[in-house]
C-alpha cells in the first residue's frame, strides 16, 4: 500500500470519481456521528479565527484503482472511508445551498470544484457514486433537486448540515461560513491509502472491518505511559494504574476511564481540551516529562487521585456530606456531564484543604440553579461545555469557591435567569417542550419536595409521568371551563397548556386523557403526590387558576434555586444587547446620541432600542434623546424618587442647548463615532442614521410590553424585523392590535365588511397563521384561498406550513424574520392578503 496525509480538497480535485462497491453497507451516519463531526468543524473554525494553524485528524480513506479506469476519468473504488467521504460531500452540498441564498454563483463554484465532473455525462458526472440504495438521494442533493427522493440517512444528514449552518451563521461575522468551508476542504486531515491494482479490494475491506479490535484512547494512553517507564513500569502499574482502572471499570464501565482522561485534560488545558483528541493531549502532557520517570509516576499518581474524585461524582452515595450528596445526585440524574470538570476541581480544592463542605455545597447549588433556570427560560444548551470549561480554570485556592462560581456564571450573556425573569418564564414559557423528559420530571420532583405530605416521587418509576391538567386537546367541556370568566378559550389554551403552571406528576396519565376537570379532579384525589393533591383542592381550572399556581411554583423555585449575582448594569440576560450597553458606557460626558444612531450601531430599529432602555437602569441612558435634540416629552428616571430635571442634568454634564431647547448638533455622537469609540472593525463603513424620532414613553401599555418581550427574548435583530413589519402594516393603512395577556401578542388587524381580519399574530417566540378564524371569513372560507396563502408563505426559506393545518393555527419561528428573503416574502404576502380582503366584495 501507499499511504500519505491529505485533505478533502486535495483528494477530490480534478476529473475523478469515487465508487462505493456493492459489498459495502449503505450510508449509516446518524445524529451522534454528525454532531461529533460538526463539533470538530466548529472547533477548527474557531481556531482558524484565532489564527491558529491546527488540523483535525478525521481518519483514513482506502482506495483501489477501478477495473473500469479510462483515460479521461480517474476512477477509484472506496475500500474504506465511505461514511466520512459521503458526509463531507453532503456538508458541501448544504453549504452551497446555504450560501446560494445570498450569492447564487456559489452553486456553480462548489459544484464544479468539488461535486461534479463538468464535462462528463450520466453517472460519470458525479465525483462520488454511492451504492444503488443511496444513489438517487445523493444525486438529488448534488443536483439541488430536493424533493421526495432525498430520504433516509442521506436526506437526514443533508438537513442536519442545513440546520447547523443556519445556527452557526452569525450576522455579525461575515466570514464564519467562509471559515467553515475552508475547514471542511483544508483543515480536516485524512490518511489517503492506495492499494495495488491487482489486490483483492473486498479482502482488504474485510480485513479492515471484520478482524481485530481497535485500541481505545485509554489503551493508547496506557501504552504510551508505560513506554515512558522502562524501569519503573511494574511498580507504577501495580500501585496506581491497575487500581484506578479496575475500580472505575468495575463500577462504571470502560467509558468512565475515557471520561477520566478527558476531565484531566480539561483541568490542564481548559477550553482547548477536546474529547476527540484525548490521546494526543495526554501524549503532549507526557512528552513534557522529557524522559523523567519520576515525573511520569507523578502523572500516574495524579490520575489515580482524580479517579477517586470521578468515582465520587458518579457514585454520590459515597459522599458523607448530605448537601453535597444531594446536589451530586441531582446533577447525575440531570445527565450534566458538562459540569464534571469544575466539580472535579472543587473536590480537588476540598481535598487540599482550600475549600470546606459548605462552600462546595453552595457552589454545586449555583451550578444546579444555572442549569434549571436556563431550562425553564428556554435557553439553548449548546454552549454549556465551553461555559463550564472556562469556569474550571477560574477556580483557585486564592478565591472563595462558591462566590467565584456564582460570579463566573452570572454575566448577562450566559442567560442565568434572575428571580423576576424566572417568574415570567414560569408563567409564559412552554416548559413541556424544554429539555429532556427526565430533566422536566426532575424539576417537578424538586418542586414536589417543597409541598407538605405526600409520597416520595421515584423518577425511575415509569408509571410517574407528566400530566397536563388542562389537556392538550381542547374539548367542548374544557372550552366552557376556560370561558367562565369571559376569556377566549382557544387563546388561553394555546398560551398556557404547556406552561409549568398547568403541569404536574401523576401515575394515571393514560387514564385521565381529555376528561373534564370535575372528573379528572376526583381521579387525581387518589394520588399520593402532594403537588397534585394541591391542585384538586381548587374547584375549577381556568386561566386565573393556572397563573395562580404558576406564581406559587415560581416562589417555590426561587427558594430552591438561588439567583445569579446582581449584574452591574441591572440588565436582563436578553439576547445580545451587550453592544448597546457598551456603547452607552463609552459615550463621553458632554455628548449625546439618539435611538436611531444606537439602532444603526447594533443592527436594530429605533423603537426596540427605545423600549429596551425605557425604565431600565443602563449607564448613560439619559443621554439618548430624539433626533431633534430634545429629551423624551415624558422622560422618567428609573428611580421614582428622582425628581431632577433631565434638561438641567444634561446642561450640567456639558451639553449646550439653544434658545428653542435643542441640544447642540455638534455634540451629537453618530453611529460611526460610537463604533470608533468601541474599536469595532468596519467602523468607517458605518453610516449616520436617518432622522427618525421615537419616544417609547408615548406607547400604550400593551404595545410597550409587546416590544419589550420581543427585545428581551429575541434580541435587537428580531426586534428590528418585527418593528419594520409593523411599520409596513401601518403604511398599508391598517393598524396592529396588541393583546392584554401576560404573553405579549400583536395581530396585524384590518377591518372590512364589519369583520376583523388578520393574517398574522406575532408572539415573542413565533409567528402564527390563524387559518381557523380565516376559514369563517370571505374569501378565505374557500380552502383554496387559504392554501394559496400557505403556499405563498412557504416560499420563504425555513417556513414550512403543512397543508394538514389549513383549519388550525400553524406557526414558524419569529427568528426567521431576520432573514431578508423571509421578511420580503412575508411583506409581499401581506400586500396580497390586503388586496384579497378588499376585493372580496
Amino acid at each position: 500500500m501507499k499511504a500519505g496525509e491529505t485533505t478533502l480538497r486535495e483528494l477530490i480535485q480534478g476529473e475523478k470519481q469515487f465508487v462505493i462497491p456493492l459489498y459495502q453497507r449503505t450510508y449509516a451516519w446518524g445524529p451522534s456521528q454528525l454532531g461529533t463531526l460538526w463539533s470538530d468543524i466548529l472547533d477548527q473554525s474557531d481556531a482558524l479565527a484565532r489564527g491558529q494553524a491546527t488540523t483535525h485528524f478525521l481518519g483514513s480513506v482506502v482506495l483501489a484503482p477501478s477495473p473500469h479506469l479510462d483515460a479521461l476519468t480517474s476512477q477509484w473504488i472506496v475500500v474504506d472511508g465511505q461514511q466520512r467521504l459521503t458526509t463531507l460531500l453532503l456538508a458541501l452540498c448544504a453549504l452551497r445551498d446555504h450560501l446560494a441564498a445570498e450569492d447564487p454563483s456559489c452553486v456553480e463554484r462548489i459544484n464544479e470544484q468539488h461535486l461534479i465532473n463538468k464535462f462528463r455525462q450520466g453517472d460519470l458526472r458525479y465525483r462520488l457514486l454511492p451504492t444503488q440504495a443511496d444513489r438517487a438521494a445523493l444525486m438529488a442533493c448534488i443536483d439541488g433537486q430536493l424533493d421526495e427522493r432525498v430520504s433516509g440517512n442521506i436526506g437526514a444528514a443533508y438537513e442536519f448540515f442545513r440546520a447547523a449552518l443556519v445556527d452557526a451563521d452569525d450576522p455579525a461575522d461575515p466570514h464564519d461560513i467562509e471559515r467553515i468551508e475552508k475547514v471542511i476542504l483544508s483543515r480536516l486531515s485524512l490518511v489517503h491509502i492506495v492499494v495495488e491494482k491487482d489486490d483483492n479490494a473486498f479482502r482488504i475491506f474485510e480485513s479492515l472491518n471484520n478482524t481485530g479490535t481497535r485500541l481505545s484512547p485509554v489503551d493508547l494512553i496506557r501504552n504510551y505511559v508505560f513506554m515512558c517507564l522502562p524501569t519503573r513500569g511494574e511498580h507504577v502499574y501495580r500501585l496506581y494504574w491497575l487500581p484506578l482502572q479496575e475500580r472505575l471499570r468495575k463500577e462504571h464501565g470502560t467509558q468512565a476511564l475515557e471520561l477520566l482522561m478527558y476531565l484531566v485534560l480539561v483541568l490542564k488545558r481548559g477550553e482547548d481540551a477536546k474529547y476527540s483528541d484525548v490521546y494526543r493531549g495526554h501524549q503532549e502532557l507526557l512528552d513534557e516529562t522529557a524522559g523523567h520517570e519520576a515525573k511520569v509516576e507523578r502523572y500516574a499518581a495524579e490520575l489515580a487521585r482524580r479517579a477517586e474524585h470521578l468515582k465520587l461524582i458518579l457514585s454520590p452515595e459515597q459522599e458523607e456530606d448530605v448537601r453535597i450528596r444531594a446536589r451530586l445526585t441531582f446533577l447525575n440524574e440531570w445527565q450534566a456531564q458538562t459540569t464534571y470538570p469544575p466539580i472535579m476541581r472543587m473536590l480537588e480544592l476540598r481535598e487540599e484543604g482550600h475549600a470546606h463542605d459548605d462552600e462546595v455545597a453552595d457552589a454545586l447549588a449555583y451550578i444546579e440553579s444555572f442549569l434549571v433556570r436556563r431550562l425553564i427560560g428556554g435557553v439553548p444548551t449548546r454552549n454549556l461545555n465551553r461555559i463550564f470549561q472556562r469556569l474550571t480554570v477560574q477556580l483557585s485556592a486564592d478565591e472563595p469557591l462558591a462566590e467565584t462560581v456564582r460570579s463566573a456564571l452570572s454575566p448577562a450573556r450566559l442567560y442565568w435567569l434572575s428571580d423576576d425573569e424566572l417568574r415570567t418564564a414560569i408563567r409564559t414559557r412552554q416548559f413541556y417542550w424544554q429539555g429532556r423528559a427526565g430533566q422536566k420530571k426532575l424539576v417537578l420532583r424538586r418542586l414536589e419536595e417543597t409541598f407538605e405530605g405526600g409520597e416520595p416521587v421515584l423518577l425511575e418509576d415509569k408509571k410517574i409521568t407528566i400530566e397536563h391538567v388542562l389537556p392538550q386537546h381542547l374539548t367542548d367541556e374544557w372550552r366552557a371551563e376556560l370561558s367562565e370568566n369571559g376569556d377566549e378559550a382557544a387563546m388561553v389554551h394555546r398560551e398556557l397548556v404547556h406552561t409549568l403552571g398547568n403541569l404536574t406528576l401523576t401515575a394515571y396519565n393514560s387514564e385521565l386523557g381529555d376528561m373534564p376537570y370535575k372528573r379528572k379532579r376526583e381521579r387525581l384525589r387518589q394520588t399520593g403526590i402532594a403537588m397534585t393533591q394541591a391542585i384538586v383542592g381548587r374547584p375549577r381550572w381556568n386561566k386565573a387558576e393556572i397563573l395562580g399556581r404558576a406564581d406559587d411554583l415560581a416562589s417555590r423555585a426561587i427558594n430552591i434555586w438561588p439567583s445569579p449575582a446582581e449584574r452591574e448594569d441591572g440588565d436582563a440576560p436578553g439576547r445580545d444587547w451587550t453592544l448597546l450597553h457598551k456603547a452607552l458606557a463609552n459615550l463621553p460626558t458632554g455628548s449625546w446620541t439618539t435611538y436611531a444612531e444606537l439602532a444603526e450601531l447594533i443592527g436594530s430599529a429605533p423603537l426596540p432600542v427605545g423600549v429596551h432602555l425605557a425604565g431600565r437602569r443602563v449607564l448613560n441612558a439619559h443621554r439618548v434623546i430624539t433626533t431633534e435634540g430634545r429629551p423624551s416629552k415624558n422622560f422618567r428616571w428609573v428611580d421614582e424618587n428622582d425628581d431632577r430635571d433631565i434638561n438641567e442634568v444634561l446642561r450640567q454634564e456639558g451639553i449646550h442647548f439653544d434658545e428653542s431647547g435643542r441640544a447642540d448638533p455638534n455634540q451629537r455622537v453618530t453611529a460611526t463615532e460610537l463604533a470608533q469609540l468601541l474599536g469595532l472593525p468596519g467602523a468607517e463603513d458605518m453610516r449616520t442614521a436617518d432622522a427618525e424620532d421615537v419616544d417609547p414613553s408615548e406607547l400604550a401599555e400593551h404595545e410597550l410590553r409587546f416590544h419589550r418581550q420581543i427585545g428581551e427574548r429575541q434580541g435587537p435583530d428580531v426586534a428590528r424585523a418585527v418593528s419594520g413589519l409593523l411599520d409596513h402594516w401601518r403604511r398599508l393603512g391598517e393598524g396592529p392590535s396588541f393583546g392584554r395577556a401576560a404573553t405579549a401578542r400583536c395581530r396585524l388587524l384590518m377591518r372590512h365588511g364589519g369583520q376583523d381580519y388578520w393574517m398574522l399574530a406575532i408572539y415573542p417566540a413565533y409567528v402564527e397563521i390563524p387559518f381557523e378564524p380565516l376559514a369563517r371569513r370571505v374569501p378565505f372560507d374557500d380552502g383554496e384561498a387559504r392554501d394559496e396563502l400557505r403556499r405563498r408563505l412557504n416560499t420563504a426559506p425555513g417556513v414550512e406550513l403543512p397543508a394538514a393545518k389549513l383549519s388550525l393555527y400553524p406557526n414558524f419561528p419569529i427568528s426567521l424574520l431576520t432573514d431578508d428573503s423571509v421578511w420580503d416574502v412575508v411583506v409581499a404576502t401581506l400586500d396580497w392578503f390586503v388586496d384579497q380582503v378588499r376585493e372580496s366584495d
